[in-house]
């Protein structure tokens, strides 16, 4: 899995689960599978007091 994969997943769970915890989850589970050089942003997300809203920012900054 590369970062984008996971980037990927992450919007996929905010978008169709629309939930804190759903988004959490997918953070963890994408951690344990990249290497750990990337990521830090899987942690960012699971460590943030509004997952989702932080997802969404990630996902308006993305063509930047």
């Amino acid at each position: 899995m590369t970062l984008t994969d996971a980037t990927i997943a992450l919007l996929l769970a905010a978008k169709l689960h629309g939930t804190d915890a759903a988004v959490k989850a997918t953070a963890k589970r994408c951690s344990q599978v990249l290497p750990r050089s990337k990521r830090d942003l899987m942690f960012t997300v699971m460590n943030s007091r509004e997952p989702l809203k932080l997802v969404g920012h990630i996902a308006q900054n993305l063509d930047q």
